[in-house]
């Protein structure tokens, strides 16, 4: 008995002393999976945009570096390349809350360099902002990205 109840004070003691103050807009915050809960669909995260209206030679490099290393590097223009563009470009970014967690994949379009987009956490980050992501959007990534990655 006297054990849990010493058990119990130090894990209430750590909790406690994990929980900080929040952080400042634009500074990193520790974040684990849990906090990175996909938008439901239809939620507000893009930007209002007229139709960019240009044509399917934009050209797009993924960049795939999963933690265990074994990646790609691929280049492509064409509808997947327009789609991937508009995806990122429209986003809600904010300085916010901003994670440390680092994204599978970075994807330079001629509109922006340095995205980050996190398919496992579902988010995407770009100019040291960040926004969750809806599940129809990482799903629409992911087939982009599937397609992507078969091409040679």
């Amino acid at each position: 008995m006297k054990r849990t109840a010493v058990l119990f004070l130090l894990l209430a003691a750590l909790l406690l002393t994990a929980c900080g103050a929040a952080p400042e807009a634009g500074e990193p915050v520790s974040s684990p999976a849990a906090d990175h809960v996909l938008l439901p669909d239809g939620a507000q995260n893009v930007v209002p945009h007229d139709s960019p209206g240009y044509c399917g030679n934009t050209v797009t490099t993924v960049v795939y570096h999963p933690p265990e290393g074994a990646g790609f590097t691929k280049t492509f223009s064409g509808d997947d390349s327009v789609a991937l563009t508009d995806l990122l470009r429209f986003l809600d970014y904010s300085a916010d809350r901003v994670c440390n967690c680092a994204p599978e994949y970075t994807v330079n379009t001629e509109f922006g360099a340095g995205y980050g987009l996190s398919l496992s956490q579902g988010y995407a980050r770009y100019q040291g902002g960040q926004i969750q992501l809806t599940a129809g959007q990482v799903e629409e990534f992911r087939q982009i990205l599937a397609r992507v990655s078969e091409t040679d």
